[in-house]
């Protein structure tokens, strides 16, 4: 990185330039929120520094596409039955009043994070009292960072140029700092120690019983419980050697983290719950699960056990039935292969149909998201009736396991990614959280053991943060 004093200044010569070139009336109402995205190239972020304050992470591995946020300009939040509607109206009223300025014409549109909970009335309560229930966050500075470019964007609650210049300096100087930090080297394997499970290994046994029970008497299809472990290393865990971690080992993965008021939650997902742009959007259809082996003839077996289990696939054709039928409301064509195909990670394999359509009319995203969500993946089939049961036998909130979390821009377009492979830390403590799909052939035994391969992909990242 360049000299971190001169590269400040030349950075905040030109972000006063633009905003010079604003409209005389923009950013002067409560309400407006201006953003401006420059130019970055002496910029690079390889892994997520380390960070004070409320920040927001965004990764996909695989694509080397970072999204870093830094502080909030604004918060919208909802809570209930309607919280995802309520909450994209409220984000399409503050888009007629986001301003962005692209003075490099870089490409790099605005946006923001957002995240829910599984349940739209979880209280967000112990351990997940640092996170709301639903809401969208504005950054106040947003890294973009593709294989070819980098940019950043400042956004502010007005335009008055001084105002903006000492906030940008301050968060330019957060930002620099922590990029030119060298890594802080690993401490070694943690020791990590099990301190609670909830449920029991017993009261799973009893659960699962119940509700397979359940499923052959015709009362649903599918049920989705979870377990929640917690751990304690033997130092104060760091989310950005966690996140690097994550990086390493699952690079198909869609890695998300967020930090606010010192409870930071992190993701490895494989699911994707939708992407949009423009007209069209994708949706991952994931169901059916089965261990990695390191011996390839070994691995190859286990995926063809998967892809022709017939417990397996009707678990997976229930949930690719139920995101087509909420898709069908939203979108003129839609697509989706006959067949799952293996979607391979680190340690697991699943059953993965990726889902294609077309949408009709100015829908947004978090109105198909409202009504995806939650999928029968994450929740059950029919979707009442498994959170019936959830509700009925599992009364341990989930917060923001099973909800989803990504990003939102100034056009609309978005990608929202389904919470799995999960931890929120506290401190030297974490909670790990896993579920397994509980259908009329399920033993609750190898639903036991599914679930701890789930949370083995958390604990082995946790082992170096």
């Amino acid at each position: 990185m360049p000299n971190r004093p001169s590269l400040i200044q030349t950075i905040l010569g030109r972000l006063e330039s633009a905003l010079t070139s604003l409209p005389p009336r923009a950013g002067k109402q409560t309400h407006e929120l201006i953003s401006i995205t420059l130019t970055t190239p002496e910029l690079h972020m390889q892994r997520l520094p380390r960070l004070d304050g409320n920040w927001f992470y965004w990764c996909e591995p695989s694509r080397q596409r970072y999204l870093l946020g830094i502080g909030e300009a604004l918060r919208l939040t909802a809570t209930g039955e309607d919280r995802l509607s309520r909450l994209s109206d409220q984000f399409e009223q503050q888009r007629a009043s986001w301003h962005h300025l692209d003075p490099d014409t870089c490409g790099f549109r605005a946006a923001a994070f957002t995240g829910f909970a599984f349940d739209p009335n979880d209280p967000m309560q112990q351990n997940w009292a640092g996170l709301p229930n639903a809401a969208i966050f504005f950054p106040e500075l947003l890294l973009h960072q593709t294989p070819d470019n980098c940019a950043l964007t400042f956004s502010f609650r007005h335009a008055a140029p001084r105002r903006a210049r000492l906030r940008a300096r301050h968060l330019l100087q957060e930002l620099t700092d922590s990029l030119g930090r060298n890594p802080e080297p690993s401490r070694g394997p943690n020791r990590l120690a099990r301190t609670a499970a909830i449920p029991s290994y017993d009261e799973w046994i009893v659960q699962v019983n119940e509700a397979t029970q359940q499923i052959r008497q015709g009362c649903l299809d599918k049920v989705v419980p979870f377990r929640r472990i917690s751990v304690r290393a033997d130092h104060p865990l760091n989310p950005a050697r966690l996140m690097a971690s994550l990086d390493d080992l699952y690079p198909s993965s869609l890695l998300f983290s967020i930090c606010l008021d010192n409870s930071t939650f992190a993701a490895a997902t494989p699911e994707r719950l939708i992407t949009r742009s423009n007209q069209l959007i994708r949706c991952d259809a994931i169901g059916g699960t089965i261990r990695r082996a390191t011996e390839r003839n070994e691995d190859h077996e286990l995926g063809r056990q998967l892809l022709n289990d017939p417990k397996s696939r009707h678990e997976h054709a229930l949930v690719v039935k139920g995101i087509l039928a909420s898709l069908n409301a939203h979108c003129d064509k839609l697509a989706a292969p006959d067949s799952p195909a293996l979607k391979r990670l680190r340690k697991l394999q699943h059953l993965w149909t990726g889902i294609s359509g077309e949408l009709r009319g100015d829908t947004t995203l978090l109105r198909i998201a409202s009504d995806l969500h939650p999928t029968a993946a994450v929740n059950g089939f029919p979707s009442a009736s498994a959170g019936r049961w959830l509700s009925t036998y599992q009364n341990d909130n989930r917060g923001w396991y099973t909800g989803a979390a990504g990003w939102l821009d100034h056009q609309g377009d978005g990608e929202l990614a389904v919470l799995l492979r999960c931890a929120l830390l506290n401190g030297e403590s974490a909670e790990l959280f896993a579920g397994a799909g509980i259908t009329s052939e399920s033993c609750p035994i190898a639903e036991f053991q599914e679930t701890e391969l789930k949370f083995g992909t958390m604990l082995e990242a946790l082992e170096y943060a």
